[in-house]
């Protein structure tokens, strides 16, 4: 199916249809994706613009993220290896409740580093690693330990391996994480990029809403929200094109 329009209808309300986050937002980019797609016939690259709004950063229920990740301490005796877990670091530990697990970290050398122990882990099988074995991993402990996060998780200036969470959030692949939105956007073929934050007047979209609210507010008043709705799409329709470009 080809759609020619992206718009979409959300009536918001507790008793209604809810509220338009980031779920609503990447279903109505993907059809805006298929818009630009169907039009063009696959022979051409979009760029997709966005504000910096909190539901355009949100991340993937998978994305690397050290916010709540446990430490999972390890203590050496002889041949033996003692795990004291925190925060129950557990088979079914993941970052968001009832979520997937978290998708895989990446080596210094490049190499894909899974989170988790093998399924076949003779004391923790499929057990969340805890950030010291991870960082453990890349090479990156020192010898004097880290705690978990600094007090209030105010690290100083300037520092970023003075805690577990400060190092990994310094690490190439967490910097890199992308959004849920700019993952979709790139999977697609396309290029996704952000207006700068709190700078909504560069984003061409808030003179088009603009030019639309005008003439919804002189149109006088509606007797039905189904009149309303018409009146709504009227006035969205009523924008030249040439004036949208400008």
């Amino acid at each position: 199916m080809t759609y020619r329009d992206a718009r979409v209808l959300f009536k918001a309300g507790k008793n209604r249809e809810g509220w338009f986050g980031s779920k609503e937002l990447i279903s109505q980019v993907d059809r805006a994706i298929n818009v630009f797609e169907g039009l063009t016939k696959g022979s051409a690259k979009g760029l997709f613009l966005f504000d910096n709004a909190p539901s355009h950063q949100k991340r993937g229920s998978d994305a690397l993220s050290a916010r709540k990740m446990c430490k999972s301490e390890l203590s050496f005796d002889n041949s033996f290896v003692f795990y004291q877990s925190f925060a129950e670091p557990k088979g079914g530990w993941t970052h968001h409740p009832d979520g997937p697990r978290m998708r895989n970290g990446t080596l210094p050398t490049g190499e894909s580093q899974p989170f988790y122990f093998p399924l076949d882990h003779p004391t923790m099988p499929g057990w969340f690693k805890g950030m010291e074995v991870i960082i453990r991993e890349r090479g990156l402990w020192p010898a004097g330990g880290l705690p978990a996060q600094c007090p209030g998780f105010h690290c100083p200036p300037g520092r970023t391996d003075c805690c577990c969470r400060q190092l990994l959030y310094m690490q190439p692949d967490f910097l890199n994480q992308q959004s849920l939105l700019q993952e979709l956007v790139e999977s697609r073929g396309h290029l996704c990029d952000f207006y700068p934050k709190y700078h909504c007047e560069l984003n061409f979209i808030e003179q088009y809403w603009g030019a639309a609210k005008l003439r919804f507010r002189v149109m006088g008043r509606a007797a039905t929200i189904e009149e309303m709705e018409k009146n709504v799409v009227k006035c969205l329709d009523d924008i030249p094109l040439l004036q949208i470009q400008r």
